[in-house]
């Protein structure tokens, strides 16, 4: 499994108008298709003691489809589902996972 860190900001968590940083530690895993991004720090660390979102490419005929989960761990009882991350998940870090699908 190949592990490295990146600084994820700007238009790469534009949410509801507003900008994100996004400190993570990503480990991809060829054998099992999957990335996982293990939250280290940034606005999302504010509400969740931990955030992992994890992708797992699954073929499918000729092509393949993409599962998205994420496992968190709320800091307080009144912090919401981290479902305002999922769309910019599933748009715009798919893409860097087809680009890393594409090498493989």
């Amino acid at each position: 499994m190949e592990k490295r860190c990146r600084k994820w900001e700007g238009t790469s968590l534009l949410l509801e108008g507003q900008s994100e940083v996004f400190k993570e530690k990503v480990e991809l895993d060829d054998a099992n298709r999957s990335v996982t991004q293990v939250g280290i720090e940034g606005e999302v660390m504010k509400d969740y003691k931990t955030f992992k979102p994890i992708y797992q490419v699954v073929p499918k005929g000729t092509g393949s489809l993409v599962k998205l989960s994420i496992e968190y761990e709320k800091l307080r009882e009144d912090v919401p589902a981290p479902n305002k991350y999922v769309t910019v998940m599933s748009n715009d870090v798919t893409k860097d996972l087809d680009a890393h699908i594409m090498t493989a």
